[in-house]
């Protein structure tokens, strides 16, 4: 591995996939509840307004994936322009994201200690789904 290189996922073209075995089938059925429930209006606007909340992300996430699986991973190269971190689902971990060129990107722990905001990395990954690849630091931000 590269020594600017800060985090590498050999198994990226897998966890794509694996991504697609979740997304794509909970996306069918939520689509097909919705209509389900579309059907039955007026009598189900509650059903339809809590399918479809659960709806949208499903399908857009599925979409994303499935226009993932005939493509290559691409590089995208610029400044962090903000990083935080936030607690997963239940309190189970926590969860650390960045954005580069307006693009969100989900890293590790050791990723996102030693990268601060202003650095500039290089971050291989999926073209829509934004699944890592690998992130390299190219420059620091001088300290201050």
């Amino acid at each position: 591995m590269d020594p600017d290189v800060l985090e590498m996922h050999a198994a990226h073209r897998r966890a794509l996939l694996l991504r697609g075995l979740v997304y794509i089938p909970s996306a069918l059925i939520a689509t097909v509840l919705f209509f389900y429930a579309l059907t039955a209006l007026p009598q189900s606007v509650i059903m339809v307004v809590i399918v479809g909340i659960f709806t949208v992300p499903l399908d857009m996430e599925a979409v994303a994936v499935i226009r993932d699986l005939p493509a290559q991973p691409v590089v995208t190269e610029g400044r962090i322009e903000r990083k935080w971190d936030k607690a997963r689902f239940a309190f189970f971990g926590r969860v650390h994201y960045l954005i580069v060129e307006k693009k969100l990107f989900e890293v590790g722990a050791l990723a996102a200690m030693e990268l601060q905001l202003g650095d500039r990395v290089r971050v291989e990954h999926w073209p829509h789904s934004h699944v890592l690849v690998s992130i390299a630091r190219v420059a620091s931000e001088p300290s201050r």
